[in-house]
This record gives structure tokens, sequence and C-alpha cells, in this order.
């Protein structure tokens, strides 16, 4: 191109439409010895822009990467235009993705409300959630702590106040709601595993025979459930003081606590009322299709008995105690017979009146005195069940509270398999989501797994490249191995980053030893690894000034994250 640019410019011949196109665009600069080719300039001052060559290409990518402190695209792209005039943006990010140290350093992308491999769970106290929410800057009678405990298939919450968030306390607060409710089987926290943990141990010493398991901490299958429901919480605490203009939050979170249980769920598709007890929750008479006139004007029962507003079982239980020694009378004067036989029925469902009633009939010989039973139903106010004339029937009232409380067992098993069909929907939709944000790893591809703060030196990269070794198809969990060893914590997808270029193979890799991820921080790290120090000394005359001080052992200051913040010598 070069020879090009020289041939048209010093042709005396007639230029083709070739010639006038580079003569347009390019130039020739000399620099003694040296020609290069640079962009056309409108006038001799101007700034030159050159053109490199392919092998030229990586050297001044490298340069201005270096030069912006191993910057982004943009910063690396204003770097390059200051001199150079044919580097494309694909080069630089080609460039980018095979930089190992910008690989250590990138940011993971939003991965807010994704869940890889939700929980599922199949019916109601298998697993229980607890968090807690912090208000200690707004403390109510020495509570400064809302405890949220929460079933997750019902979305059930209890909600209780308490002074402190020591075990001891959580342990006691959820012994009161595990002897109410029942005890899951798994006890799930994000305040770490050892907090559940000591938990789980208080509330063995109170309740020996109890014993359950605590689930990891921010597990990926949390789905965040606990979180949202604290969200909705402390809302509706904010709305219920504004509301009743009052700072009590104590006595707030009890109404929050029922507003928020008898609310509708989009995950269960009901609410957490309703798939726990089988029924909406109730709010006495407030809760019924009265108009609010005569809600105002009812006292008693008798008001409601006027009104005819009591229910069937009701009306029934006070028919029977009213008729109780008639209905003796004629079980007693019946006799078996032929005829009998004939008139009685049994406690199979039929077609029966919905007005069947009992009757009472004198004693006599005649076919007509009979006695009719049908199975209990809504409409029915009492009834009697005789599968045989000559044994004693049974009450009407057991009868009919057994048959009411066998259809709402059946009403609360149909809530809570609906419930778990709608949290299965939502788990679907969760999974549908995470396959199109997250490509699914492959043996021997590479990925940045992010290191805590606790974990790395001030020195260190925020992440730490690594191999796929295997990943288990069932559970979508993968084993990480890095330079020092294959990492003993297995990974799901949304906790590590795919690097769009295999920067390591296998036989970069440690194969032969498994160590924890600060171990394998500290063997790659430059600087040493973690080595924060802090100490808890307690107060005295000689304070972080003798061996029993981490920080003067170490021979370092103490810094504000020491002996909450307090004064000290070793400053």
């Amino acid at each position: 191109m070069l020879q090009d640019v020289k041939t048209a410019a010093v042709s005396k011949e007639s230029k083709n439409q070739h010639d006038y196109h580079i003569l347009r665009k390019y130039e020739v600069l000399q620099c003694g010895p040296v020609k290069k080719l640079i962009k056309k300039r409108e006038h001799s001052e101007e700034t030159p822009m050159y053109f490199v060559t392919i092998e030229e290409t990586f050297d001044v990518l490298r340069a201005s990467h270096i030069a912006t402190g191993h910057g982004g695209r943009d910063r690396m792209m204003k770097e390059i235009k200051k001199k150079y005039a044919n580097i494309s943006v694909q080069a630089i990010e080609l460039f980018k993705s095979l930089c190992l140290e910008c690989q250590k350093k990138r940011t993971r992308p939003k991965t807010t409300g994704v869940v890889v491999r939700p929980i599922l769970t199949k019916d109601f106290s298998c697993r229980g959630q607890v968090d807690l929410v912090d208000m200690q800057s707004m403390s109510c009678n020495g509570y400064k702590w809302i405890m949220v405990y929460q079933d997750h298939l019902t979305k059930f919450c209890v909600l209780r106040a308490i002074r402190s968030k020591r075990p001891t306390e959580v342990a006691s607060q959820l012994l009161d709601i595990f002897l109410l409710l029942g005890a899951p089987v798994i006890l799930q926290s994000d305040n770490g595993t050892e907090f559940t943990a000591n938990v789980i141990s208080e509330l063995t010493e109170f309740w020996p025979s109890l014993k359950m398991v605590h689930g990891k901490p921010r597990y990926p299958q949390s789905q965040g459930s606990v979180e949202r429901a604290n969200c909705d919480i402390k809302d509706m605490l904010v709305a219920w003081l504004a509301d009743n203009k009052s700072q009590d939050w104590v006595a707030g979170i009890k109404f929050v606590q029922f507003h928020k249980n008898s609310a509708y769920h989009s995950g269960i598709k009901r609410s957490p009322y309703s798939a726990l007890f089988g029924n909406e929750a109730r709010v006495g008479l407030t809760s019924s299709t009265l108009p609010r006139e005569i809600l105002d004007n009812l006292e008693s029962e008798d008001d409601l008995a006027r009104l005819d507003l009591l229910q069937p079982a009701s009306r029934a239980a006070s028919s029977v105690v009213a008729d109780n020694s008639t209905a003796d009378a004629n079980l007693t004067s019946a006799e078996p017979s032929a005829s009998a036989d004939a008139t009685l029925t049994s406690a199979e469902p039929s077609a029966l009146s919905t007005d069947t009633t009992l009757t009472s009939a004198e004693p006599s010989a005649s076919a007509d005195a009979t006695l009719t039973s049908a199975e209990p139903s809504a409409s029915a106010d009492a009834t009697l069940i005789s599968a045989d004339p000559t044994t004693t029937t049974a009450d009407p009232l057991q009868t009919s509270d057994a048959s009411m409380l066998t259809a709402h067992v059946e009403r609360v098993t149909r809530a809570r398999k609906e419930a778990f069909s709608g949290q299965l929907s939502q788990a679907e939709r969760m999974v549908k989501r995470s396959r199109v944000d997250f490509k699914c790893g492959e043996v021997g591809d590479n990925v940045a797994v992010p290191v805590p703060m606790v974990d790395r030196g001030r020195g260190d990269a925020r992440n730490i490249l690594g191999v796929i070794l295997n990943r288990d198809i069932s559970t979508d969990i993968y084993t990480v191995a890095v330079k020092a060893g294959v990492l003993k914590v297995r990974y799901s997808r949304n906790q590590f980053d795919l690097c769009p270029q295999r920067l390591l193979s296998m036989r970069d890799v440690n194969l032969d030893k498994h160590v924890s991820l600060r171990s394998a921080i500290i063997a790659e790290s430059a600087s040493g690894g973690q080595g924060f120090t802090k100490c808890n000394c307690a107060g005295g005359p000689r304070k972080c000034q003798t061996n029993k001080c981490s920080c003067y052992k170490a021979k370092l200051k103490c810094n504000s994250k020491c002996h909450g913040s307090l004064t000290c010598r070793n400053k």
C-alpha cells in the first residue's frame, strides 16, 4: 500500500479511479529514513494518524492497554484514536478477552432474581426459613430486631420482636412457633451456617427429641424468598405506622403478619393462610357480605338468629339438642322387622331431599313410621347413620362434625397441592430465565470464580481463573480446578462466569490435591494473600501492648475494625 501511494503521487500519466481513491485516503509521512503510511490530512499542522500493519497491531494494542491501566474497550479506543486510524473495536475486544489480568478483575453481571435450581417443597413444614430485620435505629421498648420465620411451601410467615440476635433468644421464639405449628426438617438462614447451627443447638437443649438440619446460607436455590418477604414486611409496617400515627412497631408487626398471610401470593396462586388452613382468613362479620348498616346494629347471637345467619351446622346442633329426648324415644321404640328393614336406609350417599331432617315417629307397627338417614352435607341439618336396625344409631352431631372435618382436610390437601403446582410453575419460569442468562459450561472451559473480600488481600484480583473438571447434570453443579489444586467447594452456574477464551488448559492446573478457595488465592497472590488482622482486646492499662493482641503480635497498628473503634495505645 505504501508503494502504491508513492507511485500514484509521482505518476505524471493519467490516473485511474483507484489512484484517485488512495490519494484521497492516504499519504506518506517521511521521518528521516523512515516512511509511514498515514491518513490523508487537510493541512500539514494536523496530527498524523498512522496505519499499522498486522505485525504491529498486537504491540500497539498492548501498549495502549497498559497505558490505560488495563482499561476497558472505550478507554483503549480513546487512547488508540490519538495516533492510529485502522484498529477496530473487534480487535480491542479480542485482545481484552485474551488478557489474564482482565479476566481476573472483571466485574460480574447482575444476576438479581436469577435462580439456577429452585427449591421445590411438597408439604408444609418440610423447610423453614428464618431471617432477621434490623430495627436498631428505631428500637421500641428494648426490642431491636424482627425475626421472620417462613414456611417455604405455603409462604406462611410468623413475626416476632426480639431484643437481640443472640441464638438463645432466636431459639426461644422459634420453639414457641414450632410447638404451635410443628418443626421443619430443614432450617435455613442467611445469617451464616454457624448462626443456624447455634440456634439448632439451643433448640435441642429446650427440646431434646427435636432433630433437624440446617441449610446452606445464601444457597443459590434459596431464590431470595425470605428477602422478598422482608421487603414486603418493611413496606407494610411503614404503611401501618403512618396510618395509625404510631411508632410502636412491636404492636404493628402483629397486624402486618395477618395482612401478609391473608394477601394473595402470586407464587402459590393463593394466600398463605388459605394454603395452610384451607380457607381464607376472616375478620369476623366484616368478611361477610352484610351491609355496614346491619353490621353496626349486631351485638349478640340472637341478632344473628333473627337474620337467619347461623351456619347450618350450628342450626343442626341447636335442633338436635332441643329434640334429643324425642329422638332417644324414637330410637328405643323402633322394633326390628321386615318392614323396618325395607324402610331404614344406610349412610350411603343418595339423591335424598336437601331438607331431610331428624323426624320423630310414634311407636307403631305401621311401615310409614320410618327413620331416614343420609350422609351429612352442607344443606342437611342433622342426620342418622344406621347400618343395621338392631344397632344403636350414631350421634348426629358427631357424624356431622366428622364429615365436616374430613371435607376440610380434603380442602387443605387440595390447596397445598395447588400451592405446589404454583411453586412448580414459578420454578420453571426461573429455570427458563437462567438458561437464557447463563450458558452451560463444558468440561475444559475457563471460568472466573469470584473471591470474597475476606479471602483476598488488597493487592489480589477479585476473581481466580480455573478450568471446569466435571459437571453433574442431575444437579447442575460444577467442579473447578485452579493452578493450586481442585477447589473443595462445588459451584452452581450462577456462582461463576465463563471466560470467552480458553486461557488455561488441563496441563496448567493441579489435579492431585484439593484446596480451599483462600488457599488457592494465597498460592497465586503476589502479596501473600488475605493478611487482614484485627483484635478484640478489652480495656486495661496495657491495652494492645502485649502479645495477647493479634495486631501487636503481628507488628501491626490497630485499625478502625479493631475493638469497636475504641482508643488504644497501638495506633
